[in-house]
Order: C-alpha cells, then structure tokens, then sequence
C-alpha cells in the first residue's frame, strides 16, 4: 500500500522531507520529469508519430514540462513549448531547468506574446496527431485562477472538444484542480501523470472527472518508506498486490462449512431480486454455504431462481415484509453463519424496523448492513450504541444515506469525507464504507484505505446488493474485517473494469453481468 494525500499533506510532506531527509528538490524535479518521459513513452507507444506541445505556467508544475521536454530531447523526440508567462517570472527549480533547455533548443520555445496557442494548435490537430502536455498549474494553486491561465484552460478544452485526434496528457494534476471544488476551469486531461504518489482530489468530484481514465503515478526518488514515515494522516492507496496477498485461497482438504458460510436477511414483497443478487454474488466470490432469510411471500420466486442458495422462511406481514417477531426463527441460522449481511430488499415497514433493530442489537456474529437497514438506523442512530455484544459491523451507505446517518449535509461531507468518515467510526464503534466515484473503507480506528478500482459502470441500481454480498462472502471466509472490506471493494471495482474494457463502454452493464465476471476477477488475484 502506498500513502496517500491531499494537495496541501503532499505539500507539507515534501517540504519536510527536504529539509529533513536533505533529498534537493531539484534533484526531485529531475526525477519527476524523467519518469513522466518515460511514463509518457509508455502510455503512447507510437509517440514518435505525434506532435508534442508542452504548455507551461510559471511554477514547479512548470518546471516539470521544461525536464520533461529535455528528456524528450535526449531521446531524439520532437516538440515544441508554449510559454504562458515570460521566462523572468520563473524562479527556482523551474527557472533553472528551463535555463537549461533554452540553451539546448531555443528554437522549440515560444512565449504566448509571441504567438497564438490557438492557431498552433488548430493547424497542428488538423494535420497531425497532437498531444497536449499540460504543466501550466500544479497542487498549489488556490483562490480564483488568473485570467490567463482560465482562458488558456478553456482555449485547450474547447479545442480538445473540437479535434479528435488531439490527447491531454496533465503533469502531477490536471491544470485549475484545486483542494475543494469551485466553478473554475480544469483541464480535461486523457492521461494524469502524478508525481511521487495518489493525491486524494484526484479521485473525486473534479478530479475523477478530468483526470482521465488513466492516472499514472511515477516515482521521483522518495522511496516508499520514506513516504510511510511522514504519513501521519493514516491514509493508504490500495494496490492490486495488497489485495493478492491477502484473498482468501482454499485448501485442498477443504470442506464446504470450512470456506465461510453466509447468512443474509433481507427481501419483501416486490424487492426479491436485491436479496437474491446479494446471495448470488456472495456465492459467485467463494463462501462454501450460502443461506437466505427471506418472508414467505418471495420464497417461491427466490428458490425459483437460486438453486444453490438455502432459505430460511420468516414470518411476514399482510404487506409482504418481514414481521416483527421474526427474530427467534432467524437465530439459529445466525449462530450457524460466520458472517451475516442484514438489508437487502427489506423495505422500511414499521414491523420490520423492529425486526432490523433485534438482528442488530442481538446478533453477536460479524455482520454487514446495507440497503433499507441502514435508512432504518437513521431513524435511531442509538441502536449502533445498545448492541449487546462486541462482534464487528461493517456500514456500507452511499453518500445520500451516510448523511441521512450521520446528520451531516452531502455537500459538507464531499468537502472534507475522510475526517467525516473518521468521526462518525470512532463515535458508533463501526467500520464505514462510503460510496462515491470512488469508495473509501474507514475502520473504526481511523485507518483509510482509498479503493482504486471501478468506474461509472457500477453507477446502477442493485450494483450495492452485488457489493454487500461479496463483502458478506469475504467477511465470512477470511474473518477479518480489514481484509473483507478491503478484496470486497477491489473485486467489485474491478469487475466493472474488465466489463468496460472487454465491451468498451462503461454504460449497458446490469448488476448480473457484474455478478458473472466476480470469477474473472478472482482468477487475476489468485493468478497475480
């Protein structure tokens, strides 16, 4: 895993790793530009056909451009720079870097008084591929953009619009992203090459918007530990190897009540399927037994459909819901499970929010709530506090029900959801996942851990019930609830992954066609 930060934690990290580990920062701005050459390189391999224009401000992210360019130049690459400031506005690093390059290739470096980007650009990307570098703004940007640099922004965006033979490949950040979102312009980047490690805002909001559908992050000599020592904001970037290392992986000898068995209470009349796509993928991600505690009035239609899933039969009101007084039948079945998810499909009825609040304050296995289960805890948060015994609970609410449990508006939560997610685990002794364009799994000691896989793919009703039930699964088979929460969430990304990448769109999946890749996925992890 590697830490993770905010523009303004990356800032702080960095400053004091220079002055404390004695690293020169222009020895981390060669780096940077060096490997975003050859992370560029990588992402297109036929760069030699492309026109490059690397368009920079006056910063570091400036700075960055000018190494990057002088790599391009040692390598025998074409380009050319366009200057949004004049070359005596620069200072430091990045006056120095571009010194350099000015005395290697002046011809290749225009001054936007000198010339129109307009133009170029137009000419350019109606006869030849072009990319786009941008290096006009990095993390420090705050306050309303400059005239310039928003002009400048929008002429790139607009002309990206416009020519479909033209790439945006940001350095570090896409230009105008900034720690909290506002309406200034953002570059609309194919491709983000960030520096050193993941910085948060590009996950969210703006960010997972105009960073692309590719984020790369390039090393620039701060090795990981050096990072892990100044990490004391307790947040960690998920990686495909942390997931591997800790899957769960069957014995030979293994009987199927040794693989984790299931229990999952939920349906109602009419919400059958979410139940049953909960069953469906807990079984599809391993869990040797899988059974279902349904109301009698969807029994018939679930056992129609899922063979392979064991029911309990719950009393149920004239509605169709499951009844008040359901709990003693449902109790045996709790002591037989390792782990227990509690909501899908069980509707909000009056005599079933007694029955949600018995499960809770009396289950004493491992369990996840999600769906209607959680809108009926906002109505009495409490209830998270009256449990009678110490097993652990995993919250798995969008943003909506998040601020319905916690009281605090969407709006407030977006601008600042790790410290939310921090407070609300530690004041109800809960782990949290918070779903959003990109999820976050917050145990109850505070730790984060930042999910980097899926994509708008799972932006569907029923893609949570396919969640909950490979939580659930992996909850009951590795007994731990960081590494559940974890594989949970990163299977789930990734199924969406592979169906837009194997359909090439990220937009006709259903919740089934998720449910039918969980194999897919698993066969990765355990192959990786």
């Amino acid at each position: 895993m590697k830490p993770i930060f905010t523009f303004d934690e990356i800032r702080t990290v960095e400053s004091e790793i220079i002055n404390k580990e004695g690293i020169p920062s222009i020895v981390l701005m060669e780096n940077a530009g060096r490997n975003s050459f050859e992370m560029l390189a990588e992402e297109f391999p036929d760069l030699v056909e492309y026109r490059v224009l690397i368009v920079c401000g006056k910063g570091n992210n400036a700075g960055d451009g000018f190494t990057l360019a002088r790599h391009m130049l040692i390598n025998g690459f074409d380009f050319k720079i366009f200057m949004l400031v004049e070359a005596d506005k620069l200072k430091g690093d990045a006056a120095i870097n571009y010194n350099i390059l000015r005395k290697l290739c002046d011809i290749n470096i225009s001054c936007f008084s000198e010339t129109s980007l307009d133009k170029y650009v137009k000419y350019a990307a109606k006869n030849e591929k072009l990319i786009i570098i941008d290096a006009i703004l990095g993390t420090g940007v705050s306050g309303k953009l400059d005239e310039l640099f928003s002009n400048n922004i929008k002429l790139i965006n607009g002309l990206k619009k416009k020519f479909k033979n033209l790439r945006i490949v940001s350095l570090d950040v896409p230009s105008g992203l900034k720690s909290i979102d506002d309406n200034d312009e953002v570059i609309d980047a194919d491709v983000t090459i960030t520096m050193s490690t993941c910085k948060s805002e590009l996950l969210f909001g703006k960010g997972r918007e105009f960073a692309g559908n590719a984020i790369k992050v390039v090393p620039i000599g701060i090795t990981d530990e050096i990072l892990n020592k100044y990490n004391t904001y307790g947040k960690s970037f998920v990686e495909f190897h942390d997931i591997a290392g800790i899957f769960p992986k069957r014995k030979k000898v293994s009987h199927k009540y040794v693989n984790g068995k299931v229990l999952i209470i939920g349906g109602s009349k009419g919400l059958s399927g979410a139940a049953a796509m909960s069953s469906l993928s807990a079984i599809k991600s391993g869990a040797g037994g899988v059974a279902a505690a349904i109301p009698k009035s969807i029994s018939r239609i679930f056992t129609g459909k899922l063979y392979e899933i064991m029911t309990v039969i719950l009393d149920e009101t004239k509605e169709g819901n499951i009844a008040a007084d359901s709990y003693d039948l449902v109790k045996k079945r709790i002591s037989w499970a390792d782990a227990v998810l509690l909501g899908p499909g069980i509707s909000t009825n009056d005599e079933t929010k007694k029955f949600v609040c018995d499960v809770i304050e009396n289950c004493d296995k491992n369990m996840v709530i999600d769906a209607d289960a959680l809108n009926i805890i906002a109505e009495d948060i409490s209830i998270l506090k009256r449990r009678k015994n110490k097993n652990e609970i995993i919250l798995t609410p969008h943003l909506g029900e998040f601020s319905r449990l916690s009281g605090i508006e969407v709006e407030e939560i977006t601008a600042n959801r790790f410290e939310a997610a921090r407070k609300f685990v530690k004041e109800y002794n809960v782990n949290l996942i918070l779903k959003s364009e990109t999820s976050i799994s917050c145990l109850k000691t505070g730790e984060i851990f930042v999910n980097p896989t899926g994509n708008e793919t799972l932006a569907m009703a029923g893609s949570g019930d396919v969640l909950s039930g490979l939580l659930v699964s992996m909850l009951a088979q590795i007994k731990d609830v960081k590494g559940a929460m974890l594989c949970g969430n990163f299977i789930h990304g990734m199924c969406a992954d592979i169906y837009a990448a194997e359909n090439r769109n990220s937009q006709s999946a259903s919740p089934q066609d998720i449910i039918k890749l969980i194999p897919k996925a698993i066969s990765e992890i355990l192959e990786g």
